[in-house]
């Protein structure tokens, strides 16, 4: 089995690649999918998130996510405390995920903070997904119901193209139609199944 880091900044288009890969027969797991149910069930991350940022659970115990997120993407002080806080938990959930599925060729381990997480410490290649702005704006506010404001504060809030160009093996630009992502994501997982 081989781990291939797959990451890129919100509106890329890292799960339209990562769903044409597994019906290729890559396995995955998703860092977001881990950290949402991490804030459901694991009551130890739950209450170092809310010693750190103060109301930012409900009064069930769950995390409210819109409220952490307005307050973390407004502050990159902020934004590194909470990865300080969540990252060991969901790096932990993720390895234990990607075992369960050793028996395929690729396990896909997509994470937008991949680097920043240091994740790609246990990847044996790393894929960037690239898009321009506007199109990731467009896709933010369609898929999470954000005003086009909300969608660019989260963007600036990420590293740039070059952050992602200095550091992937692989780039994936996303920036033609569905069939173009495809013909690419194809052939570049022709190469990693090679183990190139």
């Amino acid at each position: 089995m081989r781990i291939i880091g797959l990451t890129g900044g919100s509106g890329v288009g890292k799960g339209a690649v990562a769903a044409r890969m597994r019906a290729l027969g890559a396995g995955w797991v998703d860092a977001d999918a881990v950290y949402r149910s991490l804030c459901q069930a694991n009551g130890e991350m739950l209450a170092a998130l809310d010693a750190a940022f103060s109301g930012v659970l409900t009064e069930s115990g769950a995390l409210d996510r819109p409220k952490l997120a307005r307050i973390v993407f407004a502050d990159a002080a902020k934004l590194q405390k909470l990865n300080e806080i969540t990252v060991p938990y969901i790096r932990a959930a993720s390895l234990a995920e990607i075992e369960r599925q050793s028996g395929r060729p690729i396990v896909l381990y997509d994470a937008p903070t991949l680097f920043e997480a240091g994740a790609d410490e246990f990847c044996d290649k790393t894929v960037g997904v690239l898009a321009g702005r506007a199109a990731r704006v467009r896709r933010v506010m369609e898929r999470d119901g954000l005003t086009e404001e909300a969608a660019r504060a989260r963007i600036l809030a990420q590293p740039d193209d070059a952050f992602y160009r200095g550091k992937c093996d692989y780039i994936i630009e996303n920036n033609g139609d569905l069939a173009a992502l495809w013909r690419e994501t194809d052939a570049l997982y022709q190469i990693l199944s090679k183990g190139d």
